[in-house]
């Protein structure tokens, strides 16, 4: 069962790794999760509001999309139901602009740089049935009116927009158009005006950024951090592990140049930022100490490879109180990131965090359930070594792919963990397998939640593992949702989950 399980949810992530050229196959993956966290926070409001039926059909249409790995369904799902959460109808014409969407080859342009834009339909959509005449799109340059709202420093206003090309007929699957650009430093929205019949249909926009010294401030940081790396100084080499983050930190950076990478920022920011951790680290200062909140991390493994990991640190942290620390394996579409993005609330997981003065720790697992489970390991020594850990309090939880492999790593360092939880998972093993690998749990307790609205796991996976768990000696608790769904369990139940840790170190467990 399990084998089937991890078989249907990869199907989705195989479907986004295929070429962007065939835009139903390779629609963005921050917009799919962005539309996807829209989603969820709709769902969720219609719930409250005792209104969610309305919208029951098309949660059920999406996890039959997500299972069949359907991606372009999926995300027509999504545009339909911000189509009814804003009272809007949905025609063929508003399915043509869900359907939408403008990208930038580079978030980063330097000076007379060509940048490639492109306009991409992520969904078939019949644009006979939606317009008389062919839709175009023109593409332009603007001032970033999200920059000038957020107070961020940016260029004088363009006196009008630079346009890269005008009124191209659309496309079936996507339109690109290029110009060679010399802006001043700051930042800018490439703007698709879609038109259709003398009219204007739609307005879509994606931020990029210039900065004229972009290379050479990415290689005189190269420099600094070759640099520190071969300092004598012992206050320096005593912060050695430290410079990983700060390396992983610069290669995403870097590469933003020839791509737009996976998580929107501001690289003048992120410059800024390296630029004084480096100068700290070069006196031999630690430049994390004050961090809070959520924090970007990473470890070298063996090989040299920088393997990223998510903390979230309440601001509560004073360094002299030991603090549980909660290590979080992601389901098949994430990775360290999973807990804290859109597809989960990540405002209910940091708020509970936030309140009971708990550390959490999203790993990466770099793709490969049961390959990177040294990704756990790596990091609980990582945090233990940079944080107050108590040692006695230290958890480990997994949602879908993650809630199957809970038990499996969980049972590589038993003596590890105080309690574990499985979410929306079920038995990662059977026959004589399972039985042994629960050999090696028994005395640890686990919580096992599932969402009985669940189309992706069957909530009888979890009822046979709470059995099996049970029958091998497990203190074990099974907690069944009523109306939760595979995605929206995980946030809803994590304060259950945190009661069920409290009450569950290995103190009290020994006692």
């Amino acid at each position: 069962m399990r084998k089937t399980l991890v078989a249907f949810l990869l199907v989705a992530v195989a479907a986004l790794s295929q070429p962007r050229a065939v835009a139903q196959q390779a629609p963005l993956l921050s917009e799919l999760f962005s539309r996807y966290a829209e989603f969820n926070r709709i769902y969720a409001e219609k719930r409250r509001g005792g209104t969610a039926a309305a919208i029951e059909a098309l949660r059920r249409r999406s996890e039959e999309a997500f299972k069949k790995g359907n991606i372009p369904d999926l995300l027509e799902v999504m545009g339909e139901t911000q189509a009814l959460a804003a009272g809007k109808k949905w025609d063929e014409r508003q399915k043509f602009i869900s359907s939408l969407t403008v990208d930038a080859d580079r978030l980063v342009i330097e000076p007379n740089q060509i940048l490639q834009v492109s306009l991409t339909r992520m969904f078939p959509v019949n644009i006979e049935k939606a317009f008389a005449t062919p839709p175009t799109v023109t593409f332009q340059i603007s001032s970033s009116e999200t920059a000038a709202r957020s107070g961020e420093a940016s260029p004088p206003p363009l006196t009008q927009p630079l346009a890269i090309a005008e009124r191209l007929t659309i496309a079936e699957t996507s339109n690109n158009a290029a110009r060679k650009l010399l802006l001043p430093d700051g930042a800018y929205d490439v703007v698709a005006r879609i038109e259709a019949g003398g009219q204007m249909v739609a307005v879509i926009k994606r931020t990029i950024y210039s900065i004229g010294d972009f290379s050479s401030s990415i290689a005189q940081m190269s420099k600094t951090i070759a640099g520190i790396k071969n300092s004598t100084d012992p206050k320096v080499k005593a912060l050695a592990p430290l410079i990983s983050t700060i390396e992983f930190r610069h290669q995403h950076l870097a590469q933003l140049n020839r791509s737009r990478g996976e998580v929107d920022l501001d690289p003048s920011k992120e410059i800024d930022r390296l630029v004084t951790d480096l100068a700290a680290l070069t006196k031999g200062q630690n430049p994390f100490t004050q961090e809070r909140g959520e924090i970007e991390r990473a470890y070298e493994a063996p090989g040299g490879k920088l393997v990223p990991y998510r903390l979230y640190v309440p601001r509560s942290y004073d360094g002299a109180t030991s603090r549980p620390l909660v290590v979080m394996l992601p389901g098949s579409l994430g990775g360290e990131r999973y807990y804290f993005g859109g597809l989960i609330d990540p405002a209910q997981i940091k708020a509970e965090a936030e309140r009971r003065g708990y550390i959490l720790a999203g790993v990466n697992r770099r793709g490969r359930p049961g390959v990177g489970d040294e990704d756990v390991f790596e990091v609980v020594a990582a945090v233990m070594r940079d944080y107050k850990i108590d040692p006695s309090r230290i958890y480990l939880s997994g949602h879908s792919i993650g809630g199957f492999d809970v038990w499996l790593v969980a049972s590589q360092k038993p003596e590890m963990f105080a309690a574990i939880a499985a979410v929306s998972g079920g038995p990662p093993a059977q026959g004589e397998t399972l039985t042994a690998l629960l050999a090696k749990l028994k005395g640890i307790p686990a919580i096992i939640v599932h969402g009985a609205q669940d189309g992706l796991a069957p909530i009888q996976l979890s009822r046979t593992m709470s059995a099996e768990a049970e029958k091998a000696g497990i203190k074990v608790s099974l907690v069944e949702v009523p109306d939760a769904d595979h995605l929206s369990v995980v946030a809803s139940t994590f304060p259950a989950i945190l009661d069920f840790f409290e009450k569950n170190s290995k103190a009290a467990v020994s006692k």
